[in-house]
């Protein structure tokens, strides 16, 4: 085989570990990106939750209004236009009404 080979030499070792780095640090931003829709996604989906069991409420006592908290966002609701209000994580009022 090769006998005069001693390994890897340092320019090879920083070569690689850039090229790791780069496509580590190209990732990065993506991988943001999806973690805060998802984030969004769930946020709305516990709106929409929320909608429904105030329409059970509304059918059952007549309850006009009432918050729910889930994961530490509260969800506020009201009968009168059937909507929900809450904050999503990045402090944005956020409204989903049935139509």
């Amino acid at each position: 085989m090769f006998h005069n080979e001693r390994g890897i030499s340092l320019a090879e070792t920083m070569l690689s570990l850039f090229m790791v780095f780069l496509v580590f640090g190209s990732l990065l931003p993506l991988i943001h990106d999806m973690h805060m829709r998802l984030e969004l996604k769930k946020e709305r989906h516990a709106a929409y939750e929320t909608l429904h069991e105030a329409a059970k409420l509304i059918a059952q006592s007549g309850v006009d209004g009432g918050t729910r908290t889930v994961n530490g966002i509260v969800y506020s609701w009201q009968s009168k236009g059937h909507c929900v209000d809450y904050s999503d994580y990045r402090g944005e009022e956020q409204r989903i009404c049935l139509k």
